[in-house]
């Protein structure tokens, strides 16, 4: 199974962003399945990491008297667990360590990380001193869950990145992201990798053998080659805007350096664990890495990842916005029959809306649900509007469903509500809304707002009139060569894990758009 943490973290192409709803299980769910995933932990003599699982429940759940306790074991030459910057925990001795949590936390299958961590500190004369770490989940209505990994002291270095920069870009026009890192410290560094943290506006028009891309963007790179201490190298990345980004506006990127050491950590992390990769290695020449200024007995890792970060801030040139369009329904049927109604929207483009760095959802739709039937299915993604901040009519059932952060150009988005017809109904409307009017943060640049209303009729009369049709949204008469449920979670904000994971993890139920 792949799973989500939300948002994506640094590694690859974009990804859909966890929406700010939650939903709660049936109360004849069954009892909450939980999954701890601890990660491999590389450690720097002489230094110090932080150790924070991912958890998982298979229902979203809330969960209270949760304790975690964390305990070392094998020959790690001194290494000894602390108290976090954030942990409530207590030592039992110099490998043990338990946190408590003293409140009530949530938990769902998108994952989250940070409510319990440990500080893992080794001395200097422990290098290249290999042992276990365990930890143990206990909470109210769970059985106890038993996790190990792996825990290496590993020689230190530090990776710095260099500057960000800014750049201003045409629409389909390239660009180029000039990518620096210094060697620091005092020791040579056997091999540095790069991981990519782009908006969906990059693509990378050219590839390369020692890269990895995805969905038309590069992910990762790697270069196996010493960097001399205090040496700074440079690599250059084509990269060229997508056809349907957004202007004016502005795109973002992140690169992030790693020894190559961590960087095959972090893959076998993915591996051992049912995430994605880095995706496909690339079919060109290599991609080199260009010394700007002028013996292993361990392994090694970076010592300080804050610095190991560069970005590229792109203006966006020109003029393309975005045309969201109301998909009605129409259906048939006699009371006490149950129809269903595929309503949502579509990015009649010609620019691609991506939201994903805020975590914003692209779509909000209201759905106004006709009178004299009753919802018996809600799709997912969606969920019954009490607030009337969010309502449009305060006296109408009406559902709010939400879409994924990127939605690109040309792609449509509907959900499926079951509907039972209380009584024998004519002409029976109710109505589709993309993005109205809230006091609220929404998207509310749509470039025809003619269109983001669409009908919804049940046993249409011919020439009754179809009012808030929305235009060629209406009654369903959009295009539609398949289905999406946009993926919903609530998962928190980026979860740093021993050194940061820094790849994409999600699962492989991940939003997928419909042309």
């Amino acid at each position: 199974m792949y799973r989500s943490l939300g948002r994506r973290l640094p590694f690859g192409a974009a990804a859909v962003a966890a929406a700010a709803f939650a939903f709660a299980a049936p109360a004849s769910a069954a009892a909450p399945s939980v999954e701890v995933v601890l990660s491999d932990v590389t450690v720097a003599a002489g230094a110090d990491i932080v150790v924070s699982p991912i958890l998982y429940a298979n229902q979203d759940t809330t969960f209270s008297n949760a304790t975690m306790t964390f305990e070392l074991s094998g020959d790690l030459g001194g290494a000894q667990l602390k108290n976090g910057e954030f942990g409530d925990c207590e030592q039992a001795g110099p490998a043990k360590l338990t946190c408590t949590m003293p409140y009530e936390f949530e938990l769902g299958p998108d994952g989250a990380a940070g409510y319990f961590e440990a500080l893992l500190a080794a001395p200097k004369s422990a290098l290249g001193k290999t042992g276990k770490l365990t930890t143990v989940l206990t909470a109210d209505g769970l059985e106890t869950i038993t996790s190990s990994a792996g825990v290496t002291v590993a020689e230190g270095v530090d990776l710095a990145a260099g500057k960000g920069a800014k750049v201003s870009v045409k629409l389909g026009a390239g660009f180029d992201a000039k990518l620096q890192v210094r060697n620091t410290g005092d020791k040579v560094v056997h091999g540095v990798a790069i991981s990519f943290n782009t908006d969906y506006a990059f693509t990378s028009p050219k590839q390369f053998s020692n890269c990895w891309y995805g969905d038309g963007q590069v992910n990762a790179c790697v270069f196996d080659q010493d960097l001399q201490p205090g040496a700074t190298y440079q690599t250059t990345l084509p990269y060229k805007l997508r056809a349907g980004t957004a202007a004016p506006g502005g795109a973002y990127g992140e690169f992030q350096w790693l020894t190559g050491d961590d960087f095959q950590e972090r893959l076998k992390f993915l591996a051992d664990n049912g995430y994605e990769g880095p995706g496909a290695k690339g079919k060109g020449g290599a991609l080199g890495l260009t010394a700007l200024t002028t013996l292993r007995a361990a392994q090694q890792t970076d010592i300080d990842l804050d610095n190991n970060w560069q970005n590229l801030e792109v203006r966006v040139l020109g003029k393309q916005g975005t045309d969201f369009v109301a998909v009605g329904a129409t259906a048939q049927g006699a009371e006490g029959d149950t129809v269903s109604l595929p309503v949502g929207t579509r990015n009649n483009g010609p620019a691609t809306v991506d939201s994903s760095r805020s975590g914003a959802n692209a779509a909000t739709v209201i759905v106004t649900i006709p009178a004299k039937t009753k919802v018996v299915t809600v799709p997912k993604g969606c969920a019954k509007a009490e607030d009337d901040s969010v309502k449009t009519n305060p006296k109408a059932v009406q559902y709010v469903c939400y879409s994924a952060s990127l939605f690109p150009a040309k792609t449509t988005v509907l959900w499926k509500f079951d509907v039972q017809l209380t009584a024998d109904v004519t002409n029976a409307k109710g109505l589709v809304e993309v993005n109205p009017p809230c006091q609220c943060e929404r998207f509310n640049k749509d470039t025809n707002k003619k269109n983001d209303a669409a009908a919804i009729v049940i046993n249409p009369v011919a020439g009754a009139g179809d009012e808030g049709s929305g235009g060629e949204g209406g009654g369903g008469g959009l295009p539609v060569t398949g289905t999406q449920t946009a993926a919903i979670g609530a998962a928190g904000a980026v979860l740093v894990l021993g050194g940061a994971l820094g790849f994409v993890l999600m699962r492989r139920r991940r939003t997928r758009f419909e042309a």
